[in-house]
């Protein structure tokens, strides 16, 4: 009889970040350990959604790494010849699941670092600070409780956590350039989501500027203008297949490694972004513009626009190898 991995996995959504990268985890755990029985328990998140409604805040954050916590403690007390995983919802300033989960637990990728606007303001001081303090708190108790870690981007690669059992960039395991040879149709394409760091004002400003010249689509939040086609929250499958026939793409700020950005890269759409910090692993298919005046910015977006090749082939610059993290 095989011994058994239990999973614990927050989402599983295919169309949202952290469900891809928790069934991007979970296929690659099944693949390099193939000797075990996995046995995966996951939240039902719809019955948060009447307690979210009511109270206005993103209630399942909150409880389901907490039922996660109690599940695996169940079973690290009552199976015997198992070993036990915890998925996602791990960014690395929640030092209370570092610090709470049952010993020997598998961790599944690590979270955070994301990019952030210097404008001093409470997000800036509660990023600047308080989660800045939390994270130096986890990387402390994850020294302590773990051998090994993966990481999803390089985001958080730092002096300290410069080891060589520290693994970083998973989110780019298995991307590859795919030669396209569809008819772009749009010009640009904007994903716009309601947070404070996705500098969404900004693109949607820029947007509406550049409507009446080119062609213009947006998918996630709605922009009210007749010239701007929306197609709203639809599935990643949709979005890869809209990127085939569009020709750039402004990425938010905070995360060049969103898999947004990496489903432009697959599918031979640019990337344009205003980064903070001017960095890509990638070599070539982007745009870097830094953040100016609406007009100025506009300008240079018609000129790439006026001047479009289809793109190269793409390469990493770093070789990825996951395999010792994930050979149990």
């Amino acid at each position: 009889m095989k011994n058994k991995i239990y999973i614990w996995c927050s989402d599983t959504n295919k169309n949202s970040g952290e469900g891809i990268l928790g069934n991007k985890f979970i296929n690659d755990l099944r693949i390099n350990n193939p000797e075990f029985k996995y046995v995966i328990k996951y939240p039902k998140i719809n019955k948060f959604n009447p307690i979210k409604k009511i109270i206005g805040i993103n209630f399942e954050r909150l409880v389901i790494p907490i039922s996660g916590l109690i599940y695996l403690w169940f079973i690290h007390i009552s199976k015997k010849d198992k070993k036990i995983c915890y998925v996602n919802y791990l960014p690395l300033w929640n030092f209370i699941i570092f610090l709470l989960l049952p010993p020997n637990t598998i961790l599944g990728p690590i979270t955070g670092g994301s990019k952030f606007s210097k404008k001093f303001d409470i997000n800036y001081i509660l990023r600047k600070y308080l989660l800045n303090f939390f994270s130096e708190v986890s990387l402390l108790i994850l020294s302590y409780r773990c051998n090994k870690l993966l990481f999803a981007t390089n985001l958080l690669e730092q002096k300290k956590l410069k080891k060589k059992n520290y693994f970083f960039n998973y989110v780019l395991k298995d991307i590859k350039f795919k030669k396209r040879k569809f008819k772009k149709k749009y010009d640009l394409i904007f994903y716009l989501r309601d947070h404070k760091n996705k500098n969404t004002d900004y693109q949607i400003e820029l947007a509406n500027h550049l409507a009446s010249d080119l062609k213009i689509i947006t998918i996630g939040m709605k922009i009210n203008n007749k010239l701007i086609k929306n197609l709203g929250f639809i599935s990643r499958k949709k979005v890869c297949q809209i990127l085939k026939k569009t020709k750039l793409a402004f990425v938010s700020s905070e995360n060049l490694y969103s898999f947004f950005s990496l489903d432009c890269y697959e599918n031979g759409t640019y990337i344009i972004h205003n980064h903070l910090e001017k960095q890509n692993i990638f070599t070539g298919n982007y745009f870097y513009l830094k953040k100016d005046q609406i007009v100025k910015v506009d300008n240079k977006i018609k000129k790439i626009i006026s001047n479009y090749k289809i793109p190269s082939k793409f390469k990493i610059k770093k070789n990825l190898n996951f395999t010792s993290y994930f050979k149990i």
